[in-house]
């Protein structure tokens, strides 16, 4: 509906108003880190409650539909309800004024799907109920602008059983815990978003005992990198090209090696080469010639071997990669109907909104 479209608009511009950065305490971020068999956790509503509360009525209903809480004048929290429901679908916690956490209740169902932690004003950490179960199942940590790591309880057995590493926000590694006994025992690696080798732990002993490479035939499973805020990611740094293996023919061949891959310098006949026709007329080598600035004396022109460069650019994935994805606000839902919705009394208040904690 138009009208619940443009009030939502108004309520998150003054949730953006609130948002600020700063120093907060450590949380974990990127890197592929340990393999730890993290427990599954409830996902609970932070409390709210400090010495004044101050509540707006964003779309001028006459009841209040953001409210916010301070500590001797120092903002604590602030909640918000998105879908005028009477319900709180967005919450926000400060620490010293401070951005620190935030939660999220993306369908409007009255039970928490996400938080997320923050670091110097950035997104550091996210946690995740994909299951809608009311637990934390899933775990994304920020490298920057990039997904940096994600651990998952991929079965839903209780505790983390998929590590998943990413470099530049490109899968690179990942971990799984077949057995649900803590431990890893097989391995995927990735190159720009394809799986190229497998390696597994048969017989439980912590070692890789066996391997199974997949080569440029491997499926892809990424195709772009992957953002951890959502926002636009910078161009990622472009791979450094192949070096030269130590004794490459080519290199072999320059300096008049005797590399069986290469052409003959020495006169002596090249068996991958065509045969010289019988009736040309012999031309007398040259006393010093040069090929790609490298001496070559006593060579004919016919002699010298050729000097090419080819530098190979892997192609882009094709495929695109699994990606979580939230509802926005532009598919609200209608306020429900007979909701208990808290009066707006002006600047200050002493009643929270009706259902604030569900």
């Amino acid at each position: 509906m138009p009208w619940l479209r443009a009030n939502c608009l108004v309520i998150l511009g003054i949730w953006g108003l609130v948002g600020c950065g700063g120093d907060t305490p450590k949380v974990e971020t990127g890197g592929l880190g340990e393999a730890v068999a993290r427990k599954i956790e409830p996902l609970r509503r932070f409390e709210c409650e400090g010495d004044k509360e101050q509540m707006v009525d964003s779309n001028g209903d006459g009841y209040a539909n953001v409210r916010h809480v301070y500590d001797d004048n120092v903002e604590k929290c602030t909640e918000l309800d998105v879908n005028m429901d009477g319900r709180i679908d967005m919450a926000r916690l400060f620490d010293k004024g401070k951005l620190a956490k935030e939660q999220h209740d993306f369908d409007f169902d009255g039970r928490l799907d996400e938080q997320s932690y923050f670091e110097n004003g950035k997104l550091a950490r996210k946690e995740l109920d994909t299951d809608f179960d009311g637990r934390i199942d899933t775990w994304v940590f920020c490298d920057g602008p990039y997904v940096g790591r994600l651990e998952r309880d991929r079965h839903h057995r209780g505790q983390v059983d998929t590590w998943e590493g990413y470099e530049f926000g490109m899968l690179k590694l990942v971990r799984y815990d077949d057995n649900n006994d803590g431990a890893v025992e097989r391995w995927e690696k990735y190159k720009e978003g394809r799986l190229i080798e497998t390696d597994f732990d048969t017989n439980f002993d912590g070692k890789v005992d066996n391997t199974r490479s997949e080569g440029v035939d491997g499926p892809v499973f990424a195709k772009d990198a992957v953002s951890c805020d959502g926002s636009p990611l910078p161009e990622r740094p472009a791979p450094p090209p192949p070096a030269a293996a130590p004794g490459d023919s080519s290199a072999a061949a320059l300096r008049g090696g005797a590399d069986s891959s290469a052409p003959a310098l020495r006169g002596g006949a090249d068996a991958g080469a065509p045969a010289a026709d019988a009736g040309a007329e012999p031309t007398a080598p040259t006393p010093t010639d040069t090929t790609g600035g490298v001496p070559q004396p006593g060579l004919s022109n016919a002699e010298k071997p050729p000097v090419t460069s080819t530098v190979t650019t892997p192609a882009p994935a094709t495929s695109g990669a699994t990606s979580i994805e939230t509802k926005s606000s532009e598919a609200l839902p209608a306020p429900a109907a007979g909701s208990s919705k808290t009066p707006a009394t002006g600047t200050k208040a002493a009643k929270k909104p009706a259902g604030a904690t569900p």
